[in-house]
């Protein structure tokens, strides 16, 4: 025969008091080591890697970007330079497709290869207005003409 034991309402709600009491205090724990409030996020180590193995003027650049989950708008900031000085420069958000050279730059009207750099980096925007920059993560690459 199956004894069953009766537990008052005091009891149970007694229990759910710990185990809120429990939750809060390893939220209030991990915020305060920099950690968000209530969440237990991973985190990731920044990184940004070129998915084209033949990046040229042109041709389209992507990246594999990794990032702190605390982070909500990564952006990629593409720039190339011939001989020191910047011929294509564009940036959006970090699953766009980067046309090298663009619609319309130096490096597409004089040609040639280039050295690029990618940054993932994100905003802290103020009232509409940029407070601050991170950068992230940087990768080089060579593109050919």
């Amino acid at each position: 025969m199956l004894k069953v034991k009766s537990v008052s309402l005091a009891a149970v709600m007694a229990g759910i008091l710990v185990l809120g009491v429990a939750v809060l205090a390893t939220d209030s724990a991990s915020a305060a080591k920099g950690g968000v409030k209530g969440a237990n996020l991973p985190t990731a180590a920044p990184s940004i890697t070129l998915n084209e193995a033949d990046p040229h003027l042109g041709g389209p650049a992507t990246f594999a970007v990794t990032y702190p989950a605390q982070v909500k708008y990564p952006r990629v900031a593409v720039r190339c330079y011939q001989d020191g000085s910047m011929v294509y420069a564009e940036a959006g958000p970090s699953d766009q497709v980067f046309l090298l050279g663009g619609a319309s730059s130096d490096w597409l009207r004089a040609g040639g290869p280039a050295s690029c750099t990618a940054e993932l980096f994100y905003i802290v925007w103020n009232g509409g207005n940029p407070q601050e920059v991170t950068t992230l993560a940087w990768t080089s690459f060579e593109a050919a003409w």
